[in-house]
Formats: C-alpha cells, structure tokens, sequence
C-alpha cells in the first residue's frame, strides 16, 4: 500500500463544552474521520465518529455549537484548526453497544454560522473580489489568512444588500463576475462566470479561466497521477497512482441534452428601459467526426459524432432580464479596462460555460493527499489500451489536465485516501 495511505496521525481531537469553560480530549475515542469540500458549497463539511466508552455525549456534554480543536498530521501537509476551532452542526448516533456508544459529530467552519447571523444592508459598488473580501473580512469575520485566492474581474457590480446572507450574496457575485482572460472569440462560444467555495485553507474566488490558465503557464508544479495495469507493492511512485478503476460519468440521454441546450440554445434578454429585446443563439462546435491530432489529444469535454439533425436548432430558450449595474460605465476608466460587450452575450457564455464544464466529470480515488483542494488541477495519465486508431499516437485521449471538482479525505482503518470527482476544460487544450 502506498506510503501516503498510512501516513496519517490524528494527533489532536478535543471538544469544548457548551458553556466554553473546560475541554475533553477525544483523541482516544476517535474513528473513521472524512472531509468534504465542492465547488458548488460555500462551506467545507467534516464529520467524525467517536466510539464514546466514557459516555461523554450526556455527561460532559456534548452538544452542538461546542468547538471542536482538531489537528491531523500527514507528510503532504497538516490539518490545523487548533487556533480556529471547528463547530459542531449536528450530532448524530450511529448505534450502540453493552459498552459503548457510536455518534458522529458533523463539523463546519465559524463562517458557516456566522452566515446565519448577519445580513448585508450597505450599499456595494466596487469588483466583486473587492465586495467579497470586505464580506468576508468585516460580516464574517474570517481571518485574513483564510482568504486565498480572490480572481479580479473584468466588471464592477452596484448592488444594495437588502438584508441577505453573506455567503450566498458570494455566490451570486461570482456567477455575475467576467473574468479578466474571458474568451475574445466569437459570441457563442467561449467563457464567463466564477465560483466562490472554501476549502480547508480558506475562501476562494476563481474562474476556471484563471484556474487552466495558471495549469498551462505552470505544468511543471501539477500534480501527476497515473492509472497502472498492475500494482507493484515495492513501486516507489505507488503514492501517485490511482488505487481505484476510474469511473467516467457521460450522459447519453438524448432528452436531458436536448432539455438542457447542450446542443444549441438561444437566450432572451428583455430590457426594461428601452423596452427591446435581444435575441442571440449559443451553438456548440459541431463535431460529427473524431478529430484527435497526432498525439491523441482532444479539446476537454468535446463530443464527437454529434447528430446533425439535433445539433443545429435550439433546444433551450432562456429570456432574461437586462442588469445595467453588472457593467461599469464609468469615465474613469480607460477605453482598455471597459467591458466592450452587450450583457446577453456574457449570459450566453456564462451558461455555455458551465453547462460544458460539467456536462462530463470522472470520479477516481488516490492515495490521502492533504495537499489537493477543489479547484485545484492535476495531470492524470492512462494506459492506452483497446484503443485500434492508427494515428492517435502514444496517448489515451482521456489523459489530460483535470480540475477537482468535488473532493473528499478519508481515515479509516483500512487505509487513507482522497476521492476526487474531476472534470476538463471545455474550452482549452492542454494535454
């Protein structure tokens, strides 16, 4: 079994009572422990099983909202939330004995609740990384070494708070957002749109623009994982092979695609004011045939062998309602910085972008890697096997450059591992 599998000490696990005055050290207690965070989820997720023999559920006790010290060792990198502790959401009894109890302790981060006790009230007119950092630094108090990597876009947004949640006014900001490097290309294709999730280090506030851009620029600092067709127990590299057949999750459903404008899609955008109503229509690239290059490689995402005569007229009509405060029209600003584009071409994109962004995804399973977060991308490679195209070179066509998507870190008795569910960049090839 690789190293990284059995590397893990679970060093630190003590939980506060609820009046906050005296601390009990699970540690000896502690079982099966797992960590979960997506992309889609402002929040991190954690969740730990005690096999309680003391009975300190009643008699300490143990109640939610109780913080919880946890601090985990591993030779990719530690798990520290001894100076920010944990909280407890929900505690829930997973069954009994004659001499012990199991309960499992679901934990979240303080901006978690925080979220739940303030609401947004000022008026905001600034870029959205701006708006989310005075968010998360002033309404939810998180700390500034917590807040990672927050993308400058292209657009400012003036908004009133009108009393919502901070954390989900966050997410709304990134799916508004343009980022700096979007697509030039022609109007029915390219990118736009942000996520706004936390990880164990902290908030993050990116495109996938960014994120396959810094891949591309930095290939050398990606992580590799391979897929090997047998397992050699003394193999020094065993640490970044996949310990689980890969599991690729491609929807074939004719109805879905068409239901979802996978194809082609035509998006209304009605404004108010002026009372005129723009039309435009989104077609995928039309791929009816396999065209890999001499090395096997593909763009991400594209599918091939499209039927014609559902791909060419739109299958998903959207009519929306024209926002003036996502552009910033101000003087200010040079004719360079200005955002040149009409607000129903960035919707097309936007939703462009994240329906092919996850219109596929691959789910596979590595040796614990502390280091890998969601939004992060790592470089898989498989065997090419069963594969008869004579030019398709040396490489599976599914090796390439992946971005986590969904990830979760697990401790058990039978071994540590980090379940990553992956997806491709639609729209740039760097395999």
């Amino acid at each position: 079994m690789a190293s990284f599998a059995r590397s893990a000490k679970i060093d630190k696990i003590i939980v506060r009572d609820p009046d906050d005055t005296k601390d009990q050290d699970l540690t000896p207690q502690v079982g099966p422990i797992a960590f979960y965070e997506d992309m889609i989820d402002a929040s991190f997720h954690a969740e730990v099983m005690i096999f309680d023999t003391h009975g300190w559920l009643e008699s300490f006790p143990i109640r939610s909202g109780s913080k919880v010290y946890l601090r985990i060792e591993h030779p990719t990198v530690n798990i520290d939330f001894e100076q920010e502790p944990l909280y407890i959401s929900n505690i829930k009894t997973a069954g009994q004995t004659d001499k012990k109890e199991f309960f499992v302790m679901q934990l979240e981060s303080k901006a978690a609740f925080t979220n739940h006790l303030r609401r947004l009230y000022k008026k905001y007119n600034a870029p959205t990384n701006e708006v989310v950092r005075d968010i998360l630094e002033n309404d939810l108090e998180v700390p500034k070494d917590r807040i990672l990597d927050l993308e400058e876009p292209s657009n400012k947004i003036e908004f009133l708070g009108v009393y919502k949640r901070p954390l989900q006014t966050c997410v709304g900001l990134a799916v508004k957002s343009i980022p700096q490097n979007h697509s030039k290309k022609e109007i029915s294709k390219g990118g736009s749109g942000m996520f706004f999730w936390e990880t164990l280090k902290g908030f993050r506030f990116q495109s996938p623009d960014q994120i396959f851009a810094k891949a591309f620029e930095n290939k050398d600092d990606v992580i590799k994982y391979e897929k090997v067709a047998s397992f050699n127990a003394l193999d020094p590299d065993n640490n970044f092979h996949l310990t689980s057949d890969p599991i690729w999750q491609n929807n074939h459903n004719l109805f879905e695609k068409l239901s979802i404008g996978q194809y082609s899609s035509q998006f209304g955008l009605f404004d108010s004011s002026s009372r005129e109503h723009v039309v435009i229509e989104r077609d995928s690239e039309a791929n009816h045939d396999y065209n890999a290059d001499k090395d096997g490689d593909i763009l991400s995402n594209s599918e091939y062998f499209q039927p014609k005569e559902f791909s060419t007229i739109p299958s998903r009509h959207m009519l929306l309602v024209k926002d003036e405060r996502l552009f910033d029209n101000s003087d200010e600003q040079d004719d360079s910085s200005k955002t040149s584009m009409e607000h129903v071409e960035y919707e097309a994109r936007r939703q462009s972008r994240y329906s092919a962004l996850f219109s596929q995804s691959l789910e596979v399973t590595v040796p614990l890697n502390l280091s890998l977060h969601v939004g992060a991308v790592v470089n898989l490679k498989f065997p090419r096997i069963n594969i008869d195209k004579p030019s398709g070179g040396d490489n599976n066509p599914a090796s390439g450059y992946y971005m986590i998507k969904t990830l979760s870190h697990k401790f058990g008795s039978e071994g540590d591992f980090t379940g990553l569910q992956l997806v491709r960049d639609a729209y740039t090839k760097l395999s």
